[in-house]
C-alpha cells in the first residue's frame, strides 16, 4: 500500500483527512529501525523510478558494487525520536511551527573490516541519499531523503560489551517521510 504524499493546505481552509480507528482491531506498529538503505553517492537521478516495486530495489541493492547509485543495506538497531522544532507565536495570537529536524541514530553491530573502513570513510563529512525500514514499513519516498551522516565508532568499557558502530543521519522536512508496506521486507 502507498501512502499520499501531503500538501499542506493553503489560507485559512482546514480540512482533517479522514482516520480509520478500530476499537476491536486496532493496528499497531511495533517496531524499531532495522536497516538503512543509503545511496554510494548522491549524483542527480540517484532516487527509485519506483519504490513500490521490490524488484527494481534488487538490482539497486549491492552492497560492494561501485555504482555511485548503487544502494547499500545496513543492518542496524536504531531509533528516529521526536522531531526538533519550534514553536512560535506571532502576530495576532498565530502560532507556527519550523521546519522539523529529524535525527535518525542506529547501531551497526556487525563490524568487519570492510564496514569499519565504510564508517572511516563517512567521517570525511557526507550528504546521503536513504531509506530505512521499521516494522512492516518502508521510509523515504522515490527520491530518498538527503541526510547529512555522522558515523563513529567508539570503544565501550568492558570486555564483554559489544562496540557498535554508531550511524547520525540528519536532515530537515516539514513532515514525517512517505511511508509504504515494505516491499523488500525479509
Amino acid at each position: 500500500m502507498s501512502y499520499p504524499i501531503i500538501t499542506c493546505p493553503t489560507g485559512c481552509a482546514n480540512d482533517v483527512p479522514a482516520i480509520n480507528m478500530d476499537e476491536c482491531n486496532p493496528q499497531v506498529d511495533f517496531s524499531e529501525v532495522d536497516k538503512i538503505y543509503m545511496t554510494a553517492g548522491i549524483t542527480p537521478g540517484c532516487g527509485l523510478t519506483d519504490w513500490t516495486d521490490a524488484a527494481e530495489w534488487s538490482t539497486r541493492i549491492d552492497n560492494s558494487g561501485s555504482d555511485t547509485c548503487d544502494i547499500r543495506e545496513w543492518w542496524v538497531s536504531g531509533e528516529l525520536p521526536e522531531p526538533e522544532m519550534n514553536v512560535t507565536e506571532i502576530d495576532n495570537e498565530r502560532e507556527v511551527q519550523s521546519p522539523m529536524k529529524f535525527t535518525l541514530e542506529a547501531q551497526v553491530f556487525d563490524l568487519d573490516t570492510d564496514t569499519y573502513d565504510a564508517f572511516r570513510f563517512l567521517q570525511c563529512g557526507m550528504r546521503v541519499l536513504i531509506w530505512y525500514s521499521a516494522g512492516d514499513y518502508l521510509y523515504g519516498g522515490s527520491d530518498g531523503i538527503l541526510a547529512t551522516v555522522v558515523a563513529v565508532v567508539p570503544i565501550t568499557k568492558g570486555s564483554r560489551e559489544a562496540n557498535p558502530g554508531i550511524l547520525r543521519l540528519s536532515w530537515e522536512a516539514g513532515h514525517n517521510p512517505e511511508r509504504i508496506d515494505n516491499p523488500i521486507a525479509s
